[in-house]
Formats: C-alpha cells, structure tokens, sequence
C-alpha cells in the first residue's frame, strides 16, 4: 500500500498502531537485562506484557474517553521509553535521513511521535477486548528478531501481526509493526517521501506540528 498524502491512510494506520501499542515489548514488566537478550526472553515478554498493556488502557477508558491526555500520559509512560525512536526515524525518512541535519531529526522525531499518538488516540481507546498469541519467532538480521503472533477480538477478527525488535543497550526494543503483510514503517515513508521531494524537510515537520496542534 502506497500512501498518497499525510491523511489518506488514516484507516489503516489507526488499526495498525492500535496494535503497535499492544506490542508487548515494553519491557514494564521484564526480568533483569542480560548484555544478549535471547530470543525466548522475547517471546516471554510478548506473552506476558500485552495483556498487561491492553488491561491498562481499557481501566481507565473513562478517563481516557474524557481526557485525551490521559492516553498521552499512558503512551509516554509505558511505550515511548521502549521503542527505537532512532531507528525508526531512520527507516521511515530513508535516503532523506541523511540529508537531514542532527537538529531536524530531532524536531521530525519529536512531532513524528505526537502525530502516532494523537492522530490515533480513537482507536488506541478502544483497546481492551483483544488477545494475543505468539505463533513464532525467527533471526531478522544482526542483533534482530521478528516475532510472529495473532491478535483477534474486538472488531478486528484475527489479524497476523509481527513486531520487528532490535537489540539496544542490551534491551529488546521495538521499530515497526507489520499487520497483515503490510508495514507501519513502509506505509508512512511513501507519504512523507512525497512531501519532503516536492517541499522539503522542514516543511513536513512544519505540517506534522501543525496537524499535532489541532
């Protein structure tokens, strides 16, 4: 799926990241970091946090439903901390990113991440009802592990959802989600490669501030 503007895609991304924020790679609950995480140390944090994300979010949808901060404060709290910001900076900006000066990555990471949050803060609501099964896991390069699950319940049916982790500093952490084939990552670089090619770097994250402040 190629997407065509920075809202056209909304659908589709609102679902995915739905589920991205019931990937259970938190670590809010994992055992003592080794130096090399090991791949079963993965899958048990898979298993054992999503519930735990999920059971959040869904005790206190009053508050969220009545709050949108609420979701925010959630969000910063428990997943922020555990992705790989960097990385998935990188990978979404592609051949931009080194173009791009220390000073816009931080500013194109900093809305970028709003934008997740707030543009998607109805679906991310609505989590509460699904369950999540590890179906495998398998080597995703150097230091990097897909782990395969299927998450069902709520409106979604049952979806095949693989989160992409990398090791930093000794901790798992994750950078995309891949539902049904299709990546959050690939999904969002076709949008912005448009508008950075036609207007500019500067001018995305000028658009990004301006969507997250609406």
């Amino acid at each position: 799926m190629q997407a065509t503007s920075l809202r056209d895609d909304r659908p589709f991304i609102g679902r995915v990241l739905a589920l991205l924020l019931a990937l259970p790679t938190l670590l809010v609950a994992s055992p003592a970091v080794h130096a090399e995480p090991t791949e079963e140390e993965a899958r048990v944090l898979v298993e054992e946090t999503a519930e735990r994300v999920i059971a959040e979010i869904a005790e206190n949808r009053a508050a969220v439903e009545s709050d949108p901060d609420e979701l925010l404060e959630i969000v910063d709290r428990i997943l922020l901390p555990h992705v790989d910001s960097e990385r998935m900076t990188r990978l979404v900006l592609g051949r931009y990113y080194r173009q791009a000066s220390p000073e816009q990555i931080r500013a194109f990471t900093r809305e970028f991440q709003r934008l997740l949050v707030r543009t998607y803060a109805g679906p991310l609501s609505e989590l509460g009802d699904q369950e999540i099964e590890i179906t495998g896991s398998r080597a995703d390069g150097e230091n990097e592990l897909r782990v395969e699950t299927e998450v069902s319940g709520g409106d979604l049916g049952t979806v095949p959802v693989a989160y992409r982790l990398v090791v930093v500093d000794g901790e798992w952490k994750s950078y995309d989600v891949v539902v049904d084939g299709i990546s959050l990552v690939n999904n969002y670089r076709g949008s912005f490669a448009q508008k950075v090619q036609r207007d500019g770097l500067d001018s995305l994250v000028r658009t990004l501030r301006e969507q997250n402040e609406e």
